[in-house]
């Protein structure tokens, strides 16, 4: 599995696009709605794309604590990848 800098590198591509800004605008610690301008259906976008890009699968709880790049980043991290059938 990739290291901790490499999926915070990608979350954070992930999370501007989503959020039309510069990568370089997206900090570790930025909070998704106040800093980011993330709403409810962009998170939801972030969360379909963050479990394709890892295979991974957030629960709803989990969902909740996707405030950061860097809280996302630990929750793939925390969550064992989806196997293949």
């Amino acid at each position: 599995m990739e290291n901790f800098k490499e999926i915070l590198n990608k979350v954070s591509a992930i999370v501007a696009d989503v959020a039309e800004c510069e990568v370089e605008d997206v900090q570790a610690e930025s909070s998704l709605p106040n800093d980011l301008g993330i709403d409810s259906l962009m998170g939801l976008e972030i969360l379909v794309r963050v479990e394709k890009e890892f295979g991974v699968k957030l629960g709803e709880e989990q969902i909740m604590l996707m405030d950061t790049p860097h809280n996302i980043t630990q929750l793939i991290l925390q969550t064992p990848a989806m196997v293949a059938a």
